[in-house]
């Protein structure tokens, strides 16, 4: 199954769950580039981001399927309200009330622009391509830089 269609499922799968949030959320990181049409051969889970008490919601309705004694990488550049959960079918990192380390102080992350993708009757919202590629500059890792230039070819040379 191609990635896309990987993505949509477990979006799908998890579709009831999300829709009891209480604010906005965004889909973000590797499954957002691929949702936005930017090829990628694989992703390791789908990134949510949600607010500090969509986080604690999620915490606490899907704490059977959290993985325990996780803690995030780069923890000096990143802080939120962190959970990881994994199905036999997605593993979800949601962050909520995420902030960056940047140019000395704390950020927090906000989405500007974002499209809704479809998927079974419901929608997700999505970064668009040059928001992504700003959030990936913001985290500013060599992965993420790597993504960030994708998405810049991808805009060139569609």
């Amino acid at each position: 199954m191609p990635t896309k269609e990987k993505i949509e499922n477990a979006i799908a799968f998890l579709w009831d769950d999300l829709c009891k949030l209480q604010d906005p959320f965004y889909i973000i990181g590797s499954s957002a580039l691929v949702l936005a049409g930017i090829p990628l051969e694989a992703t390791d889970d789908i990134d949510l981001l949600t607010s500090h008490r969509d986080a604690d919601f999620l915490k606490e309705h899907w704490q059977l399927h959290k993985v325990e004694a996780y803690t995030p990488k780069d923890s000096d550049k990143f802080r939120s309200n962190f959970g990881r959960f994994r199905w036999n079918i997605v593993l979800v990192e949601v962050m909520g009330d995420l902030e960056v380390f940047h140019k000395g102080e704390w950020q927090k992350l906000q989405i500007e622009e974002y499209f809704e993708v479809e998927i079974n009757q419901s929608s997700a919202r999505v970064p668009v391509l040059k928001e992504q590629e700003r959030i990936f500059r913001l985290f500013g890792r060599a992965k993420d830089l790597a993504k960030a230039d994708l998405i810049t070819k991808h805009i060139i040379q569609p």
